[in-house]
């Protein structure tokens, strides 16, 4: 079978040859641990799931937000921050591995009647949408969720990635390649979806899924989820309630087991949740909020009747500078509520005598990005992409001070390609703990990059020799688009063909043509990781010579032997005449911008390496001081560089020492939920 992978690294070969720059970072990647790695899961049968009333008008299908095509931006967003950080990530597939949502950690969550219900709902749902009919039930937003037989599909492989990423985080293929932290780039979102009752696009609550996996097979006790999704996670918080013991909405009054109040003993693992959200949005948007959704949305409540929930409200910025001000009085509360939920459990475990394992898990969404669509921001509450890197560094510190470093990020919301994009640039270069840098989330960038998500994109026909925007940006959509073989026959073949040669994959060894879906699941593979650089530079061959090919021109190959590497950009070989003298007509060369922006691809590309093992000194294993830890780092992984970046310490912001913990609104209250809409549309 063909690695779903390859058409990735052979991308990422041309990228190296037009960027000479990375071959600094090929040289050191050899010596970088894998547990300094990031993990990037990709989840290409999430693309299953998709929008089938045909029947309906075209001004209607505009509404569907929750799309296949969010994960090309997201995948845009990837390959962004592997271009310039390219030693500091693992990217794996999960096209080989599906999982059941039978699964125990599945029904754990769940129950036993909503994962059968779901899957009975997905299998009739084909026969209605051919009848026009619509495939979901009445007391259900049709505007928000819609189903087929190929959801089973989505679903399994939304499971195999969650999967995927727990066990590189605590088993990986062999011991020397388990990593602490993984991203798992998916659809459909989760934190919506309560135990037994879907909603705002969530079918399956992804986060708590994860979670208990990493209990049932790994034995964490304990684990904190940070949600930065525009929207309340009113379903994460709900299904903590449940595992605090508290008797879910879909049980009956009478159900065995609870107490005259429906409380019966906590389960393991412990789940507490920290959310920071617009209080104006779905699920407490005016017009549908109803006072108990209000209450859930602004609970806070530490230890009391087994409960770890703390939500804030996303408040009003003009300027970047009052936005810090914000975070550091206002939203890194969480972090200081998550660490106190850590260091209890501590305590709680060690009453029991027993071992405390945590984890912290991220639900990323990127609605309320400054780049997300009017439609889904209607309130006008929204963060700077910069908050995402500075969010997801102070989720690593919290990690490594409480869970030995382990971080799990799973993609919730966001659903322009300019938010995703961005969004998830921004959070894969926090997760690596390094500095964001402003020209990277400018407006101009990001357009660049989103030029990718459409259908037949076709690179440039005029690039100017300097335009280093462009000219990076076509780079990083050649490799976005490279990730998951099913983006070409989704979002480039004519649309009469898209649905057939969706079929044609999935049915080719078992199903046969418009036979309604079985959960089949396939058993997953063997993992064999690969390492960006290594896979395109092995270690025992040399680096420079199988980069340079015959056809490489003179430009290419002066940059390569250090001739000139002044005179020229990266990213380029030579200017390409224009065949259309009107193509992009509104395009404006901002040349200061392009100097800027060349100066941090320069500058990064030749010391990535030795400054992100430096940051790995603040972590803490067991019973080792900081100085033999740092010692440790500097000792075995640092690499030697003659040049520093200056672009990082000259960007880094420092937290300002008069900035206290207020501001806090505090309402504590036990509540049911009503159902509403997300989307803002109705049937």
């Amino acid at each position: 079978m063909q690695d779903p992978l390859d058409n990735f690294y052979k991308q990422f070969q041309l990228f190296v040859q037009n960027n000479p720059n990375v071959i600094s970072a090929a040289r050191a990647a050899s010596q970088i641990p894998e547990s300094a790695k990031a993990v990037i899961v990709l989840s290409p049968y999430s693309l299953e799931h998709s929008f089938g009333r045909d029947w309906v008008s075209k001004s209607y299908r505009k509404t569907v937000v929750e799309r296949p095509e969010r994960l090309l931006a997201s995948s845009l967003g990837l390959s962004a921050a592997i271009t310039m950080y390219p030693a500091l990530y693992t990217l794996k597939s999960s096209d080989t591995h599906k999982a059941s949502l039978l699964s125990p950690h599945v029904l754990k969550v769940h129950g036993r009647d909503w994962p059968p219900e779901l899957l009975r709902l997905c299998k009739d749902a084909d026969a209605k949408l051919a009848a026009h009919e619509i495939e979901v039930p009445d007391s259900w937003n049709a505007g928000d969720i819609y189903l087929s037989s190929r959801t089973i599909e989505a679903l399994q492989g939304s499971l195999g990635a969650l999967e995927t990423a727990v066990d590189s985080l605590f088993e990986g293929p062999s011991p020397e390649h388990v990593s602490n932290r993984a991203f798992v780039a998916l659809r459909p979102p989760g934190h919506h979806c309560h135990v037994g009752t879907p909603s705002g696009f969530c079918l399956l609550n992804n986060a708590h899924v994860a979670i208990e996996y990493a209990k049932d097979r790994y034995g964490v006790t304990h684990a904190a989820v940070l949600d930065f999704d525009l929207h309340h996670g009113d379903g994460t918080q709900d299904i903590c309630w449940k595992r605090a013991g508290f008797r879910p909405d879909e049980e009956d009054d009478d159900s065995p087991g609870y107490d005259e109040f429906g409380k019966k003993f906590a389960e393991f693992p412990r789940v507490g949740y920290f959310s920071m959200h617009d209080i104006n949005s779905f699920p407490t948007e005016s017009g549908y909020a109803t006072k108990e959704n209000i209450k859930n949305a602004s609970t806070c409540i530490m230890g009391g009747h087994d409960l770890n929930i703390w939500n804030i409200h996303l408040s009003p910025w003009e300027t970047e500078e009052e936005f810090q001000r914000l975070y550091h009085t206002k939203y890194r509360t969480l972090f200081m509520k998550a660490d106190e939920f850590f260091k209890q459990g501590k305590l709680e475990m060690g009453a029991l005598n027993k071992p405390f394992k945590g984890l912290v898990v991220i639900s990323a969404g990127f609605d309320a990005s400054e780049f997300e669509q009017t439609s889904m921001q209607r309130h006008g509450m929204n963060v700077p992409t910069s908050f995402y890197t500075t969010f997801t560094k102070d989720a690593l510190k919290l990690a490594q001070m409480h869970c030995h470093g382990k971080v799990l990020s799973v993609l919730e919301g966001g659903y322009s390609d300019k938010a995703l994009a961005s969004g998830v640039f921004a959070h894969l270069i926090g997760l690596q703990n390094q500095n964001w840098i402003k020209e990277w989330g400018s407006e101009h960038v990001v357009k660049e990059i989103v030029r990718g998500c459409k259908p037949n994109w076709k690179p440039y026909k005029t690039k100017k020799a300097r335009d280093v925007i462009r000219i990076w940006a076509e780079e990083v959509i050649k490799l976005g688009r490279a990730m998951i073989p099913e983006f070409r026959n989704l979002f480039e073949e004519p649309q009469s063909t898209k649905r057939l040669a969706i079929t044609q994959r999935y049915t080719r060894s078992q199903v046969k043509a418009r036979e309604p879906a079985k959960e089949i699941v396939r058993e997953p593979a063997k993992e064999k990781p690969k390492d960006i650089l290594k896979e395109v530079n092995p270690v025992d061959k040399p680096v420079i010579e199988p980069l340079v090919t015959p056809a490489a021109d003179e430009h290419v190959r002066r940059r390569i032997e250090g001739i000139g590497a002044s005179e020229t950009v990266p990213f380029v070989q030579e200017e390409i005449p224009s065949e259309d003298e009107n193509e992009d007509e509104d395009y404006v060369y901002d040349e200061e911008l392009n100097k800027t922006f060349n100066r941090t691809v320069e500058d990064i590309t030749i010391d990535d390496i030795s400054r992100h093992l430096e940051t790995l000194e603040i972590i803490e294993p067991k019973q080792e001081s900081a100085q033999t830890i740092q010692n440790s780092v500097q000792g075995k992984y640092k690499i030697p560089s003659k040049t520093t970046t200056q672009h990082l310490r000259s960007t880094r912001s420092a937290n300002p020492s008069n900035l206290d913990d207020s501001d806090i609104s505090m309402v504590s209250h036990i509540s049911t939920r009503k159902h509403t809409t997300r989307s803002g549309t109705k049937w």
